[in-house]
């Protein structure tokens, strides 16, 4: 199983602070990330319904926000340290 990720050894008491501040902001930009997600697939259903093909601009948004969602995600639940972008780096393609 040396696939799975391994535990994050305990971080400092200081730095656990600091990331509780970044998980609580990360939280609500998951939130607001997700509704746009949905918009997006809503919209992206629409364009396909009316023109009979994919929009590729929402598609590489739409792919661009899943990256960006596992980010966070990964983020939240201890998988990583790297802080998502805005402190950290967009998620490249």
């Amino acid at each position: 199983m040396s696939g799975l990720p391994q535990p994050l050894e305990r971080p400092p008491a200081g730095d656990l602070g600091v990331r509780v501040l970044y998980m609580l902001l990360f939280a609500v930009v998951f939130w607001i990330v997700s509704w746009t997600l949905a918009v997006t697939a809503v919209a992206q259903l629409l364009v396909r319904l009316f023109s009979g093909r994919v929009s590729p601009e929402l598609a590489r948004f739409g792919g661009g926000l899943a990256r960006y969602t596992k980010q966070i995600v990964e983020y939240l639940t201890f998988v990583t340290d790297r802080v998502p972008y805005p402190v950290g780096e967009f998620p490249a393609q």
